[in-house]
């Protein structure tokens, strides 16, 4: 890269997918399409990279396009600095929300066209790769409208069949319901596989205690959202009231959400989203956090191939501290089971499991070569930009 390497283009493509019989969802919400927002980020020296936003598409390109037009020209490298000082100017619209879901695609795309520049995978910018796969598990068991629990078992069938040995599943529609599909992932993963059960909020802590007291007998790898990100008082409660490791972090947004979180051990397992949180740049200083108060990390994932690629340069990074040498609770890689065209399609060589594991992308930038061709296809038209720099 040059000194002088600016960013000259940023195309903005927003994507949307109806799901079919009504979707799927958790307990909280149905979720009727599946939706991202992806950008393409051109640079002075020709180069491109990639990035993807979490959120309403409509909504997220509005944001994209603000932003955008205060990084078009600018040098590619500034982007901590570009990104702290938009939010501390921005302060009245909060340090969460779409706005930051916007900057978590354009960094990400950044990153990637930084990478390719240097010729290097991501993760070499990032610190440095410390490992070449990682283990996945199946996120699935999601619920449907019929709420019939034999979808459940053919969910984890299907999981198990493909050679997966942990998987997460939907609960919190009730104790009963929650002990019920939390019984049938156990015996389909056997005594050894990891099951993760994931509230995504639905519950207050009085129900959420109440079905942790019978969830705990098939041993969960950990609770997650059991609660909203802003319910402070009920997290330190339920913090005193059970051992079970608590992950949370997909609904947070940058260090300063993440803070607070870390700083007083809310949490076990901190899980950033790339798409969500502010790409690579906050990521990266929200895992430090994560290793400087003694905790696991484990990046949410549901999106694109694009945010898969992200997120697994990111895990190719994360040191195997405070652990030691016999690392028992390696990073895992969160798996989408469920209809997504995206997640495929977006690249040319979609990223796959293998026996429950993922070898890590070892190309230039996030390791992966975009299916352009899809994404224009996908994208919709009304809401598609393309900003140059004059």
């Amino acid at each position: 890269m040059t000194d002088q390497s600016t960013i000259q283009r940023i195309e903005i493509f927003p994507l949307e997918h109806k799901l079919k019989d009504g979707g799927f969802g958790t307990s909280k919400v149905r979720v009727a399409v599946r939706t991202a927002t992806l950008v393409k980020v051109t640079t002075s020296d020709g180069v491109a990279g990639w990035g993807e936003s979490f959120g309403p598409p409509r909504i997220v390109a509005a944001y994209l396009e603000d932003l955008a037009r205060g990084v078009i020209g600018q040098p590619l490298e500034l982007r901590e600095g570009a990104w702290l000082s938009r939010l501390n100017a921005g302060y009245h619209l909060t340090k969460g929300g779409l706005h930051v879901a916007a900057i978590s695609a354009l960094d990400t795309a950044m990153w990637d066209a930084a990478a390719r520049t240097y010729g290097v995978p991501v993760s070499a910018l990032l610190g440095g790769r410390v490992r070449d796969e990682v283990t996945a598990y199946a996120s699935t068991g999601y619920y449907h409208e019929s709420n019939d629990n034999g979808i459940l078992r053919a969910y984890i069938e299907e999981a198990v069949d493909e050679g997966f040995t942990a998987a997460k599943i939907k609960v919190g529609s009730g104790v009963r319901d929650d002990v019920e599909r939390t019984a049938i992932t156990r015996d389909l993963l056997g005594p050894d596989g990891m099951v993760m059960v994931d509230y995504n909020a639905n519950a207050t802590v009085d129900t959420v205690l109440a079905s942790l007291r019978e969830v705990a007998d098939f041993n969960p790898y950990w609770i997650e959202e059991p609660l909203p990100p802003d319910e402070t008082h009920g997290w330190a409660m339920l913090r005193n009231n059970t051992d079970l490791p608590l992950a949370a972090g997909e609904a947070l947004y940058t260090r300063f959400g993440f803070r607070d979180y870390i700083a007083e051990k809310r949490i076990d397992i901190v899980q950033p989203n790339l798409s969500v949180c502010g790409g690579f740049t906050e990521a990266k200083v929200i895992a430090q956090m994560a290793t400087a108060w003694n905790l696991r990390v484990a990046p949410h994932v549901w999106g694109t191939g694009i945010l898969m690629a992200a997120t697994l340069q990111l895990l190719s990074t994360l040191p195997g501290s405070p652990f030691g040498e016999r690392n028992a609770y390696p990073p895992l890689l969160e798996y989408d089971r469920g209809e997504n065209p995206f997640r495929e399609g977006v690249l040319k060589k979609p990223i796959l499991a293998r026996n429950g594991q993922v070898t890590i992308p070892t190309g230039n930038g996030l390791g992966v070569d975009i299916n352009e061709d899809a994404v224009r296809m996908w994208a919709l038209p009304s809401h598609t930009l393309d900003i140059t720099s004059p």
